[in-house]
């Protein structure tokens, strides 16, 4: 099932989830998200696209489709 991500909130709740760090003094959201979306990677790759995107795969932009696939070592 489809997951959107689209304020530090979902994020700070995605964190305790998989048991990852809190957001640090004055770090910027969108570090937060990439640093969670890497830790997440590891675990479920698709939710950490979801992460890293803001929104569900199933509302995925063609780039961020490529940018997924880029990741997971696919050649487009």
């Amino acid at each position: 099932m489809p997951m959107d991500f689209p304020d530090m909130k979902s994020l700070q709740f995605a964190a305790k989830v998989h048991k990852f760090r809190e957001v640090e003094e004055g770090e910027a959201e969108e570090h937060y998200r990439n640093a969670l979306a890497d830790h997440v990677s590891t675990i479920d790759f698709l939710e950490s696209e979801e992460i890293r995107n803001k929104v569900g795969w199933d509302r995925f932009t063609d780039e961020q489709n490529r940018d997924t696939l880029r990741r997971r070592g696919f050649r487009c």
